[in-house]
């Protein structure tokens, strides 16, 4: 039975996803157990997707911006106007396949501890999508470019290689993405929702790390809760050499923030440092085909760091 108190709003940002948000909305009222509600914050979309959310879904609260926010102070204008107890932040690329709402809030009740609760990312095949990282530091970076991960045991994958680790249980990851977090709406209020420094990119690891940081609580995975995330509807619009950057930019802004200048500057020499070795080593031992690409793409990514540095 669901309980009044275990009411929950759904919050999804919009910008151009007239493709996505139909399937998006529609399985949103599918798999919704009891009362729920839905805002969409659309961010001066140039399609139609304000127009198919007015003439198909009555119900939805949709505010239209005219001009485009970003997505962390779209989410907090939605925020702002949640009275549920709880909240889904929800992109609209996902299909709900399955009731991830009740698993989720009882996370939420039997742990205090826990400030955020996420499901598993599928893709539409199926497969497994990587939804659970480490926070960016010095040497975890190091570590993940250069696939360090992928020879250590699973205990040391769950602890300090997350980008190589295959959860097939529940656990408490550092950070998890954006696509679709469960919060109690009071404590999301508490520690100002999004931080609105980061445009786009980076503000769901922030969020994370508020939740540790100020409530001193956890993020918790669900293995086996799944639901479809299309992946980079939104992103897919801009430039992939834009969007690297200006997550590397935003990587940057992170460290700083919690752990200060001096670390933020130890890491990014740390992630050129590691790219430099890369470099080295796809040239003396790596002979597949897409050799040349990898080159050519670990040597953008090392202008793009240098470019950062002096800025």
């Amino acid at each position: 039975m669901y309980k009044r108190n275990d009411k929950i709003t759904y919050i999804i940002v919009t910008w151009n996803n007239e493709k996505e948000i139909e399937e998006c909305l529609s399985t949103i009222e599918r798999y919704s157990p009891g009362y729920s509600k839905i805002i969409v914050v659309d961010n001066q979309s140039k399609d139609c997707t304000t127009q198919i959310i007015n003439k198909k879904y009555h119900t939805v609260e949709l505010i239209e911006n005219s001009t485009n926010l970003g997505f962390a102070a779209a989410n907090n204008l939605a925020l702002e106007k949640v009275s549920t107890p709880y909240i889904c932040y929800l992109n609209p690329d996902v299909i709900l396949t399955e009731d991830i709402i009740t698993p989720s809030i009882e996370i939420l009740k039997k742990r205090n501890d826990v400030g955020i609760v996420s499901c598993k990312l599928k893709n539409r095949d199926g497969s497994d999508q990587r939804s659970y990282f480490n926070y960016t530091g010095m040497w975890r970076s190091l570590g993940a470019i250069l696939h360090i991960g992928a020879i250590m045991p699973q205990g040391f994958r769950k602890k300090y290689f997350l980008n190589e680790y295959h959860a097939k249980t529940d656990f408490e990851p550092e950070w998890v993405i954006g696509a679709e977090m469960i919060l109690r709406t009071e404590e999301a209020k508490k520690i100002g929702g999004f931080s609105e420094e980061y445009f786009m990119y980076t503000e769901d690891m922030d969020l994370c790390k508020k939740v540790n940081t100020i409530l001193g609580k956890k993020i918790y995975y669900l293995a086996n809760i799944s639901l479809i995330h299309l992946g980079g509807a939104s992103e897919a619009q801009n430039t992939s050499y834009r969007k690297q950057k200006k997550v590397m930019e935003n990587e940057f802004m992170f460290v700083k923030k919690f752990y200060g200048l001096e670390e933020a500057n130890r890491t990014m020499n740390n992630i050129k440092c590691a790219h430099v070795l890369r470099k080295i080593l796809l040239r003396i031992g790596y002979w597949k085909k897409d050799r040349e690409d990898q080159l050519e793409k670990t040597t953008e990514t090392i202008r793009m760091l240098d470019e950062i540095s002096t800025s």
